[in-house]
């Protein structure tokens, strides 16, 4: 199975290959982000894949959406090679808010809660106070929260205005600070 920079490196490829285009409105933007996320964690990873069923057509999700706006989950599987219960691991969550500072910092403390191998942002840095402000924001919660563990893989991904400006940031807690670590290599 994939490792953590495989799958951001996966995801960042993917968001960096939408053409919506920046007049589309938010909707739109939400339901490209996830179908995208949703076709890299089925298609290319072969994870079952979860995501509100009036955003991302059938074809592309195993159900409705999980506890997360998106997330990819590991089942043992059964002697036909399909997914059984118990759930053995959740690769990636994600949460999707664009632009209101209170809803990034609400759906980002649910990513908090999570135990995944990458934990997912997805907003807007043109509207949400800039990008490094909001990232800034977002990796002093993770650095305060208690719960959080050195090995805690976390990807924010910030639209900036237009559809190939993306800003990804990658980073992991240490002695309780946030270690920002190079993207993925692109090979």
């Amino acid at each position: 199975m994939p490792g953590k920079f495989e799958i951001m490196r996966a995801v960042r490829e993917g968001l960096n290959s939408l053409e919506v285009g920046e007049d589309q409105g938010y909707g739109v933007w939400t339901t490209a982000v996830k179908t995208e996320l949703c076709k890299i964690g089925r298609d290319r990873f072969g994870y079952s894949v979860y995501a509100r069923a009036n955003e991302v057509a059938k074809a592309y999700r195993d159900d409705g959406e999980w506890l997360y706006d998106v997330a990819w989950l590991e089942y043992e599987k059964n002697k036909h090679g399909k997914p059984a219960r118990p759930l053995v691991d959740a690769p990636l969550v994600a949460e999707c808010e664009w632009y209101n500072e209170g809803d990034i910092k609400d759906d980002f403390e649910k990513l908090l809660l999570a135990r995944a191998g990458v934990r997912l942002m997805i907003f807007d840095g043109d509207r949400a106070g800039g990008s490094k402000k909001t990232a800034e924001q977002l990796a002093r919660m993770v650095r305060e929260f208690n719960g959080s563990r050195a090995e805690d893989a976390w990807l924010l991904a910030a639209w900036e205005g237009k559809p190939e400006d993306w800003s990804f940031r990658y980073f992991t807690i240490e002695m309780n600070a946030a270690i920002p670590f190079p993207p993925p290599s692109r090979g």
